[in-house]
């Protein structure tokens, strides 16, 4: 692949570079971004908004309707902080990746619990996408075009769809034109790429969304939804929540391929997408909670009957727009693997062999246990108890803590002596990082024994 990146101009231009080169540069080095403050945040919603969303309504039963929505505002906030305090302290410390933050804050035993609950993390996301998938796609097939039983087979038609259906060309300012035929998406290096795909699948939501908003009333009637009854698992719901809301492992991906690299710009793109995931996720919460009530499960399609055509159409529009966030969530995973058997360090890449290696292993790897795994809530239970608080709270907030207030870790060999240090504390992160990590830990300790 060769050819020089023309016309990319102002902030992050990427002159008389090697296009394969940008792609490497813009995944791992600031300054070589390409992408608009939009397109950063739309690949954010595209991460944030997956199968975590058809969980929020049973979130919504476990801790109290008006409780949960309490909750969810506390989380959206959290994760604003998070993702902001993060890329701050990334400028401090001139560390533009999360292990390495994590290494900072915990030691050489942060890098290694990082990698493993990004892989867990990721895992967990994938898998439940397959799932999702596998619930969906063969279902819809086989109902409406009974003549083909093979349509209707769970493993066969998840791996063609996973495999084939997201096949295309590509055509990118950062791309040449070739031309690749299995699972394209998950292949490039750069995050950057999927913007364009990040667009129509965030595009696809509403659909879901509003299939069962037109249909959800006629169910209705036939459940109770109490408004201001405290549930019976409000940690376990904060647990969900977390799941659904957590994006820290795609912050440094997303801020490195955005072109204006300003705290100011990536604050907007910080606040643009947690105000677009908190405002679909909840809209689809509130709407799953008040027509099926204590009756809702934790997979909102699962309360509609099968034959129900508008309801189809949003369980097609979520088993697209599945598939095309897969790759979000493959690419830390994929990243983490690679740090911890070495092909990826602080001053080496991995070659294209190695690259495209791991990408095939692990995406065949997932792919099997979506396809064998059944149980959804098992999966937000786990990864949402165990891995999502400490990616989403616990390790931005150590971080933040570790570089700009390391007499707090009585760790004075932390401070940091260099040219950044225009780069400051401020108060209001001061206090967020303190309640990130306490909020961390009260959700990851209950979720996980509850999982267990």
């Amino acid at each position: 692949m060769t050819g020089d990146v023309e016309g990319v101009t102002g902030y992050g231009a990427i002159p008389n570079v090697v296009v394969q080169d940008a792609d490497l540069l813009q995944s791992s080095k600031p300054g070589y971004g390409t992408r608009s403050v939009l397109d950063a945040s739309l690949n954010i919603v595209n991460a944030t908004v997956g199968s975590g969303v058809i969980g929020l309504p049973f979130a919504l039963l476990l801790s109290g309707f008006t409780l949960g929505i309490v909750i969810s505002i506390f989380v959206g906030l959290l994760t604003f902080v998070a993702i902001y305090s993060m890329i701050w302290t990334g400028q401090r410390s001139q560390l533009f990746n999360f292990p390495s933050l994590a290494e900072v804050a915990m030691g050489r035993f942060g890098y290694h619990m990082l990698n493993l609950m990004l892989f867990i993390q990721s895992a967990g996301c994938i898998i439940s996408y397959f799932i999702l998938v596998a619930d969906t796609i063969p279902v819809l097939l086989g109902l409406y075009f009974p003549q083909y039983p093979l349509l209707a087979d769970r493993q066969f038609v998840t791996v063609l769809v996973a495999i084939f259906v997201v096949s295309t060309d590509v055509d990118d300012n950062t791309m040449t034109n070739d031309h690749i035929k299995i699972f394209p998406l998950n292949l490039f290096r750069s995050i950057g790429a999927l913007a364009k795909w990040s667009v129509f699948a965030v595009l696809l939501l509403p659909v879901m969304i509003f299939a069962v908003l037109i249909r959800a009333p006629v169910y209705a009637p036939d459940h109770d939804a109490p408004l201001f009854k405290i549930g019976k698992d409000p940690i376990g719901a904060m647990g969900i929540m977390s799941f659904a809301f957590v994006c820290t492992q795609v912050a440094f991906s997303n801020y490195l391929s955005q072109k204006n690299q300003s705290m100011s710009a990536w604050k907007l793109t910080s606040g643009l997408s947690t105000v677009m995931s908190w405002s679909i996720s909840i809209l689809f919460a509130v709407i799953g909670y008040l027509s099926f009530g204590q009756d809702v499960s934790s997979n909102i399609f699962s309360n509609f009957p099968a034959d129900d055509n508008i309801v189809n159409i949003g369980r097609l529009s979520l088993g697209v727009s599945i598939i095309l966030t897969v790759p979000m969530a493959f690419y830390p995973a994929r990243d983490s693997v690679q740090k911890m058997i070495g092909f990826e360090t602080a001053d080496r890449q991995p070659t294209n062999i190695q690259h495209y290696t791991v990408t095939t292993i692990l995406f065949t790897f997932f792919l099997i246990c979506g396809i064998r795994v059944h149980s959804l809530g098992k999966v937000y239970s786990l990864v949402g108890g165990i891995a999502s608080s400490f990616l989403a709270y616990i390790i931005p907030g150590l971080s933040y803590i570790a570089v700009f207030h390391p007499k707090w870790l009585k760790r004075p060999e932390l401070l940091i002596e260099d040219d950044n240090k225009d780069i400051e504390s401020i108060w209001w992160l001061d206090i967020a990082s303190i309640i990130l990590v306490g909020f961390g830990a009260i959700v990851m300790s209950f979720t996980a024994l509850n999982a267990f």
